[in-house]
Order: structure tokens, then sequence, then C-alpha cells
């Protein structure tokens, strides 16, 4: 009986650990995306703030910029300034002002490593 009564936990543990693995493992290149003590999960999670704007993958389909043939370095540099109001903007600097640098150089690292 006892055992009967596990079953459904038990597979409720399955599905769960399951679906804990949907998200890709990083691969070769993308260990770059974690920097600074910002692991390749929390890079991954920004970027993905940042596709809702400008596409799947950074690759915009309309007249957004899109990220997907830039540079970590030039990704990260417009980020701060966009952070800092060097450059001028309408939405990215309040975005920008939300991430520490580390986060920044995170994401900017992540998002040049798709074009692998």
């Amino acid at each position: 009986m006892k055992s009967a009564a596990l079953f459904p936990f038990a597979l409720s543990l399955a599905f769960l650990l399951a679906a804990c693995q949907t998200s890709p493992a990083p691969s070769a290149g993308t260990e770059r995306a974690a920097v600074a003590g910002i692991s390749y999960a929390k890079a991954q999670s920004i970027a993905y703030n940042c596709f809702t704007c400008h596409g799947p993958g950074g690759r915009s389909p309309g007249t957004i910029p899109s990220l997907s043939r830039l540079s970590a370095e030039k990704i990260e540099s417009s980020l701060k300034a966009f952070k800092n109001g060097t450059e001028p903007s309408t939405v990215m600097g309040r975005h920008a002002k939300a991430y520490t640098d580390a986060e920044i150089a995170a994401v900017a690292n992540y998002i040049a490593s798709l074009q692998k």
C-alpha cells in the first residue's frame, strides 16, 4: 500500500524535474556569459527581456535595431551609455538603469554568443 501511495508523488516529482531541464545548457562560447558572478541562467533571463522588443535571438523583424550582429563590447558600451544618460533614448535608459554593470556585461556576452 505504501508504494502505491508514493506513485503519484514520484510521478509528479519526475515531471517537475523534467520541466526544470527544458532550458538549454550552456554551449561552447556561452561560458563567456557568466561573468562577474552573474550566472548563465541569469544572463539568459535578462536577454529574454531584450528579445521582447529586439526579436528572437536579437534578430529584429521590424524597425527596432537587431542585436544579433553586434559584438559583446558594442552591446555593453551601448547599454552603459543608455544607463548613464550619454546616449539618448526613449525606453532603453529606463531598462539599462535596472541592471548592474556586471549584469550588463553578462547579457552582452550572452547575446553575442548566440551568433556562433
